[in-house]
């Protein structure tokens, strides 16, 4: 049964107050699952900053795993909140748990899945050019790391030309013009490389970054990647090779979602 304060038809804030002392504070797994799942509920600040500290920090892996769907949600409901989902996920995708890395995965395309739907029902329908075809221009790529050359950030704009040609309700123009239907900017967002006791590992993050000119960003779809060598055969000269296929691996994922909301709006 539930308390009387969790009963009560509209929730207070003293109400949101509580679950977030319950799922910040309980020495009960229990309850701070049954916390996650009831703040999934509310449209408040306090209570999705709340899920994100319990996805990455929780010690009980299943009140990890509930945060994690919850977010996959988006319940925040705001474009804000959907980047502070992301990267909540993103952090998930690397716990040291792998039923919750797992489950990070299963929700960040769950959460691309819902923001790319919404967007399609409140936008219109793309521009289409010759064949049915939706205009596309791959913009700039960009890099937050401060760690990728522009060789690395050409092999991006490769990748994603190579990924967006493929597709059948695509068609690549090369500058912004009035058919154009969107326009997809690239971001590095993670680049890293590191040594364990066993392996060495190149781990890449993207960003899609997918506007509608004139009107702006509909959408962004991310991607990340780890590639991992056994230490007692890596050579220093095999490290250009694994941040590539890191990129790679990285790029398609995130165009796994872009394909997803392409199609939608083609449709």
């Amino acid at each position: 049964m539930l308390p009387l304060w969790l009963a009560a038809p509209a929730w207070s804030a003293d109400a949101v107050e509580k679950l977030v002392q319950e799922i910040n504070g309980s020495e009960s797994f229990k309850v701070r699952v049954s916390a996650a799942a009831l703040l999934a509920r509310l449209k408040d600040a306090r209570a999705f900053q709340a899920l994100g500290r319990a996805a990455v920090s929780d010690p009980h892996p299943l009140v990890r795993m509930t945060a994690i769907r919850m977010l996959s949600k988006n319940p925040g409901g705001t474009s804000v909140s959907a980047q502070q989902a992301r990267l909540a996920l993103g952090r998930a995708q690397h716990d040291r748990d792998p039923t919750v890395r797992r489950q990070a995965t299963v929700a960040m395309a769950e959460l691309e899945r819902g923001l790319a739907a919404a967007v399609v029902r409140s936008t219109p329908v793309g521009r289409a050019g010759p064949g049915g075809a939706m205009e596309v221009v791959i913009g700039s790529m960009g890099d937050r790391t401060g760690h990728a050359s522009k060789a690395f950030r050409e092999r991006m704009r490769a990748e994603i030309r190579i990924l967006l040609g493929r597709e059948p309700s695509v068609r690549l123009a090369d500058a912004v013009g009035p058919g154009s239907a969107f326009l997809v900017d690239g971001t590095i967002a993670k680049l890293s490389f590191a040594t364990a006791a066993t392996d060495v590992e190149a781990a890449c993050g993207v960003e899609l970054v997918v506007s509608r000119p004139p009107r702006g960003i509909v959408t962004v779809a991310t991607g990340e990647a780890v590639v991992q060598k056994p230490r007692n055969i890596y050579r220093p000269q095999m490290r250009e090779q694994l941040e590539a296929e890191a990129l790679e691996h990285a790029v398609r994922s995130a165009h796994e979602n872009l394909s997803r909301f392409l199609a939608a709006s083609a449709r």
